[in-house]
């Protein structure tokens, strides 16, 4: 039976996400912003919190992680430079798989926004969980330096098939997507996209899932290597990566 997935806002712009097997009841909880709300998610579906999936140490991902431990007794897995910030059992790191339920999630080190950031990748699920690497329509800022290494994590995941589902950290979609059509204005699958964010933004949906596929044609990040987006940052015939880079800090600027 395929994985449950419930996607819902904490805190201001956060994403809380529950995965729930049905065949054994397992579920995960995928970072934790706030153990409360996270706690009512799980209870008003029925699911009951067996394991925790931390993608990076960053605060807003991790400071419910003890408290919703400690009230479900959660086994905790992350990256190793998470462990000062959550009580993790288990440290994972590049190469490993974790379960849940008969679905494994490939680890995948996947630095640039943080150092030890790690993404969780399913292919039976259809499904990876990229924290703050991937967004709707964007990508996470950039620690100081890491610029080369943000590209070849988002380049690891482009490569993933059209019909995996990506789970990024938070909702920025408006924002993203307006800057986006700002670099491509051309491209028509990124201006109906951007009145789709738009209509969700005034109805409060909450948007932080989104494809493979979907982000290839419209996320800037993804599209580097396009030659509309080298010249919208005036890096005509200029490699990839440089372009990336050079919408980043754009997008830092938007």
């Amino acid at each position: 039976m395929p994985l449950d997935l419930h996607v819902f806002r904490t805190l201001s712009d956060n994403a809380g996400a529950l995965l729930h097997d049905p065949a054994t009841g397992a579920c995960a909880a995928v970072d934790v912003p706030d153990a409360g709300q996270v706690m009512t998610a799980a209870t008003a579906k029925g699911w009951t919190i067996s394991e925790i999936f931390v993608t990076h140490a960053h605060a807003d991902h991790t400071q419910g992680v003890a408290e919703l431990k400690r009230a479900t007794g959660a086994t905790v897995c992350g990256p190793a430079d998470a462990a000062n910030s959550a009580p993790l059992d288990r440290i994972i790191g590049e190469g490993e798989v974790v379960f849940l339920g008969g679905d494994g999630f490939e680890i995948w080190h996947t630095p640039g926004h943080s150092e030890g950031h790690l993404s969780f990748v399913s292919r039976s699920a259809k499904l990876a969980l990229v924290g703050d690497v991937v967004f709707v329509m964007g990508c996470g800022r950039v620690q100081p330096g890491r610029m080369a290494a943000m590209w070849t994590s988002l380049s690891r995941l482009m490569l993933l098939p059209g019909d995996i589902r990506l789970l990024g950290g938070h909702d920025y979609t408006l924002s993203n997507a307006r800057f986006a059509a700002a670099m491509e204005p051309a491209n028509a699958a990124l201006t109906a996209r951007l009145a789709q964010a738009e209509a969700a933004k005034a109805s409060g949906r909450f948007w932080a899932l989104t494809t493979v596929a979907e982000e290839a044609a419209t996320n800037p990040f993804f599209r580097a290597g396009e030659g509309a987006l080298g010249a919208a940052v005036g890096l005509v015939g200029a490699p990839a990566g440089d372009v990336f880079a050079a919408l980043r800090e754009a997008k830092n600027r938007f």
